[in-house]
């Protein structure tokens, strides 16, 4: 394998098809082409502005890659073309001569692919195959490869095709198919010829075309992964053709099958007809070189002999020259062996001679010559050698020498007697047999010691012409050897035993291949015959299996538009009449279930549409009797529906039908048995010892009870009788099943509108005898019901008023707006009326299955509770200034004291009691100011109160404080702290103060003091720890309680009014929060209070 630039070292010319079949076959592939692209004309994608660009780029590629980077395969053994004498052309890679129209297939659509395959194919037919199917062929290859990419059906095969690799050595696969076509319509000769011709240089060529498609398929693999949106069509994917018939489905499938098995025999077929071939021409060929050289060694060990004998006579060199010439006659006519005899003397003169008497006017041979002088000499006694023929003969001869001894083994001259091989009758039967393979256009030689023809049964060599091939030293059977005319042929090697001769026959190989054509046609032949017989047998047998499927597929059809009254005719008993018997169970069975289903559509409405029991059931006893029953009953529990006081109690027995009244009596034990069973299903009851039947009452025949159950409560039992016997089947035991179910859901309806009844009249009687007004609406802000509270009220006139919006009813607007509000949260609102009265009204969500269906609304007057509240607030703003004025007039003259003069110790000591007394005075009055404002809810503004700040600033405050006694006041906010809680900004910070502060008073110097907040599901905990002295467990319950203060926190060393955490306690409630403390002695107390991060709504 050379590696070459290009192809322009190659001559360019194009080979022109053979005769009138190869123009045929030329103009059969342009239509197949054109044909093809037509029929797929629908796969070319849009030409704009790209696609243009992109065929331009890869016309322009086009010549680049289909005539440069190209590998040269070795020629080898491969023929010329019959009839021709010019060399072998040795076959070219072009390694990217597919890749233009493999991507124009993927990228454009089969036609721009076409047009670069015939472009690509012309450029090999001048310069690389030089045939001139090559443009057909790769145009062809091209639109397969357009097709394959850009269809768009969906099963796996397809699939496959959609990708470039596979489709390349699928292309490939096709290769051989086309090579042989096109080369025996392109070769002359015979057919065998031909054939030969195509199948020696096979393999390459199609190994060179093999490896250029699958190194395009790997490039353009590439590429199709890189843009999957480009490659191929883009529209939605849909059912392939052996999708949409199973006749085509299977005939497809069988097809390839059957098409890989006859390739698969004729391939077989063909090899074993060649193997067949080539073993009988061996064998043939074979044995007429073995018998020709077993004849040889005879004949030369004939003629050796004659020479010798003729030799020891001494009259050869006792008489005269006459005498001599006179017995060379005698030795010739008295053996027929020799055709020429010579006698030379001692000196090597020529003495005598027959027919011709001058040895040396015969033209002795340069051999002939030596082995004169060897034999005079006396080193050679006898030789033999093979001479050209004499003038005007074509026979090659034999020259046999023998020297000629006296009694004293002095050699007194040299006999010669040569030998025509032609003419010898002892080589006539070597002759024939040699001459026997010119029959098959065959050959015989035979060759000397020197590589030289002596012997041939052709004229395709000369005598004594050397022979070119080399030759074996073993008999040897050599295949495919390439004859001097440079055809193919068997031959075989014979070496001749006892002499450094060998026979050689031969015979062309074209012969092996129309013998390997006479073996295998035949059975070709059966072969194609078989394969149309079977696939006319295979289309028929579908056609009647499908036509069956066609009729079952209409049936279905019929079935599944509601025609379930038409019977199916029934087949045979193959798996197609026992899907036509299934077909009719199936029609069967939905009748049946549609039957049932109207019967149970009838009893579900009559169930639906009344909450009367009696009325609801009565469809489902007409129902239980359609199944041929005499009487069908329904017995309740003594319990299921409630006894209204002062009513009479409602019936709980039903039945009907014809015999209904006659099997009343046995109600109560079928009651009672089947409260224990799922089903009593007795098709012999008067056997079972399960009931007692009164003396000349009827006995049922058959007998099915089924318990009437609904959210595991037993209602009763409904049972139903046959007066003949009866086969209690499953699908009768489910339909009577279905039909105690409904039952039973009737049952629970009139019990739970039973119960509903009863609670409505308790609803309203407690609606009624309720002070508070009372409205509701329902999800559409209707008014749905009002109590005479609020219909005297408001006066509202509820006859008309009901089912009308809210806002056309109630005059109040921000009441109306309370009850037409879709929020599920409860609100509360003040309504004032025109008599100056206050209504707080609370409106809440009524849920059902976690939606609001309406909104209740109560309104309590609370008229009375806002004067006390202006009084309260009155009474606090009196006593702060009453209180607060004394305090701080004795203040202001105490601090005047200092002023009048000079006070001594002890007077100073008591004015700072004083002062100290007045300060307590005033925290008190502050505190109890600031706790009775808390606790009558005065001035509480909720806002969105930031944490971190309150924290920083409570700190901050009373950090001052907190240096004094050298105690370490530290904040810690939890990182998954919200960081807005809703609060009163002055309160929060006042119950953070009061408690940061008292941890300072009660914590000893060098102590630690840590606040701490932190989020706990729907509220915020605030913690104030210290290292104080601890709390003793007896004084925790009381810690929030006012004017209490423990016994172990050093009171006598902390005087306060105990109200420091009755004030916290206070505004952690009003915020609707809790407070609590844990302590341990002499390690420190923890207070907590926590909050909700939003205040209900309402609060104010």
């Amino acid at each position: 394998m050379t590696l070459e630039i290009s192809l322009f070292s190659n001559r360019f010319y194009i080979d022109q098809p053979q005769g009138l079949a190869g123009w045929l076959g030329w103009l059969a592939l342009l239509g197949l082409v054109s044909y093809l692209l037509w029929y797929w004309r629908g796969y070319n994608k849009p030409w704009k502005q790209a696609q243009v660009l992109l065929f331009l780029g890869l016309v322009v590629l086009l010549p680049i890659t289909n005539l440069f980077l190209v590998l040269r395969l070795p020629a080898g053994e491969l023929l010329t073309p019959p009839l021709q004498t010019s060399d072998p052309v040795s076959p070219t890679i072009v390694l990217l001569s597919a890749l233009p129209w493999l991507l124009a297939a993927g990228l454009l659509g089969p036609t721009p692919a076409a047009l670069l395959g015939l472009l690509s194919g012309f450029i090999a037919m001048g310069w690389d195959t030089h045939n001139p199917f090559a443009p057909l062929e790769i145009c062809l290859l091209a639109t397969l490869a357009g097709a394959a990419f850009q269809q768009r059906y969906r099963t796996l095969l397809f699939q496959l095709l959609r990708q470039p690799i596979i489709t390349a050595i699928l292309l490939a696969l096709a290769l051989p198919l086309l090579y042989l076509g096109d080369t025996l319509l392109v070769t002359s000769g015979s057919l065998v010829n031909r054939l030969d011709y195509a199948l020696s240089r096979g393999a390459l060529f199609l190994l060179a075309a093999a490896v250029e498609l699958l190194a395009a398929g790997i490039f353009s693999q590439v590429v199709a992964l890189a843009l999957p949106r480009r490659w191929s069509s883009s529209i939605p994917l849909m059912a392939s053709p052996i999708e949409r018939r199973l006749q085509t489905r299977v005939l497809f499938s069988l097809s390839l099958l059957v098409f890989a098995l006859v390739i698969g025999l004729m391939v077989a077929n063909w090899l074993i007809a060649g193997q067949a071939a080539y073993k009988l021409l061996g064998d043939r060929i074979q044995s007429s070189a073995s018998l020709a050289s077993d004849s040889i060694p005879f004949i030369l060990e004939t003629g050796q002999g004659l020479i010798t004998e003729l030799a020891a006579d001494s009259r050869w060199y006792t008489g005269s020259p006459q005498a001599a010439e006179d017995l060379l006659e005698e030795s010739y006519y008295r053996v027929p062996y020799f055709n020429e005899l010579y006698l030379l003397d001692e000196t090597g003169q020529a003495r005598a001679g027959y027919p011709d008497r001058d040895f040396y006017a015969a033209a002795p041979t340069t051999e002939e010559n030596t082995a004169i002088n060897l034999a005079l000499g006396a080193k050679v006694l006898f030789q033999f050698y093979p001479i050209p023929p004499a003038a005007g003969q074509e026979a090659a001869r034999l020259s046999f020498l023998a020297a000629i001894q006296d009694e004293d083994e002095n050699v007194r001259g040299v006999l010669i007697g040569r030998m025509d091989m032609t003419a010898n009758p002892m080589m006539q039967p070597v002759l024939a047999t040699l001459n026997s393979v010119n029959s098959l256009d065959g050959e015989s030689l035979l060759i000397d010691e020197q590589y030289r023809v002596v012997l041939f049964s052709s004229q395709g060599y000369n005598v004594m012409e050397e022979y070119e091939a080399p030759i074996p030293e073993q008999p040897v059977l050599v295949k495919n050897e390439t004859a001097a005319d440079g055809t193919r042929q068997l031959a075989y090697y014979q070496p001749v035993i006892g002499q450094p001769w060998t026979v050689v026959v031969a015979v062309p190989a074209n012969q092996a291949q129309q013998l390997a054509l006479q073996i295998a046609t035949p059975l070709l032949g059966m072969i194609l015959l078989l394969l149309v017989a079977a696939l006319i047998i295979l289309r028929l047998s579908l056609k009647s299996l499908t036509g069956s499927l066609q009729t079952l597929a209409q049936e279905a059809n019929s079935i599944s538009s509601g025609q379930l009254d038409r019977t199916l005719q029934p087949g045979g008993e193959d798996e197609v009449g026992q899907l036509r018997r299934s077909f009719e169970n199936m029609r069967l069975s939905l009748k049946a279930r549609l039957d049932e289903l109207k019967h149970l559509l009838v009893v579900s409405r009559g169930v639906a549409s009344s909450l009367d029991f009696a009325d609801a059931v009565k469809p489902v006893l007409d129902s239980a009797l359609e199944m041929g029953a005499c009487s069908a009953r329904i017995a309740l529990a003594p319990d299921m529906l409630p006894e209204v006081a002062g009513s009479t109690a409602p019936a709980s027995r039903f039945g009907a039908g014809p015999a209904s009244r006659l099997f009343a009596s046995m109600d109560e034990q079928i009651l009672t048995i089947a409260r224990q069973q799922e089903r009593v299903a007795l098709t012999n009851p008067s056997r079972v010892r399960l009931f007692s039947f009164p003396l000349g009452s009827p006995r049922p025949e058959s007998l099915l009870a089924l318990p009437l159950r609904h959210e595991n409560q037993y209602f009763g039992v409904l049972w139903i009788v046959y007066d003949a016997p009866h086969p209690l089947t499953e699908d009768e035991i489910r339909f009577q099943t279905t039909l105690a179910g409904q039952a039973a859901m009737a049952a629970a309806n009139a019990r739970n509108f039973a119960n509903a009844e009863v609670g409505r009249q308790r609803l309203a009687a407690i609606l009624d005898s309720t002070p508070d007004p009372v409205l509701v609406t329902d999800h559409y802000s209707r008014l749905l019901l009002v109590n005479p509270s609020a219909q005297h009220l408001l006066e509202i006139n509820p006859e008309t008023a009901r089912g009308k919006p809210i806002d056309r009813v109630v005059k109040q607007t921000e009441l109306a707006r309370l009850l037409s509000t879709l929020s599920a949260e409860r609100q509360t609102a003040e309504i004032t009326l025109q008599g100056g009265q206050v209504y707080l009204a609370t409106a809440s969500a009524v849920i059902a299955d976690d939606h609001s269906v309406g909104r209740v609304c109560l309104l309590r007057d609370v008229t009375h509770f806002k004067k006390l509240d202006a009084l309260k607030s009155d009474f606090v703003a009196t006593v702060s200034h009453d209180l607060r004025s004394p305090l701080t007039l004795m203040r202001g003259y105490i601090t005047m004291l200092e002023m009048v003069g000079e006070l001594n110790e002890n007077q100073n000591s008591y004015v700072r009691k004083i002062v100290t007394s007045v300060e307590d005075m005033t925290r008190l009055v502050s505190s109890l100011l600031d706790l009775g404002r808390i606790e009558a809810g005065i001035n509480l503004q909720l806002t969105m109160v930031p944490l971190r700040d309150v924290l920083e600033r409570v700190v901050g405050s009373l950090q001052l404080q907190a240096s004094q006694k050298q105690i370490q006041v530290t904040a810690e906010i939890s990182p998954d702290i919200i960081p807005l809680v809703e609060a009163d900004l002055a309160l929060l910070q006042q119950a953070m103060t009061n408690l940061v502060e008292n941890a300072i008073h009660y914590t000893e110097p060098h102590g630690k003091v840590r606040v701490r907040v932190r989020p706990d599901q729907e509220r915020m905990i605030f913690e104030v720890s210290d290292t104080g002295v601890g709390i003793a467990p007896v004084d925790l319950p009381h810690l929030f309680e006012k004017f209490y203060r423990g016994g172990q926190r050093g009171t006598k060393k902390h005087q306060g009014a105990g109200l420091g955490l009755a004030i916290v306690k206070s505004i952690i409630e009003q915020h609707n929060g809790q407070v609590w403390a844990e302590s341990q002695l002499g390690k420190g107390s923890t207070f907590y209070f926590a909050i909700p991060f939003r205040q209900p709504r309402g609060k104010k």
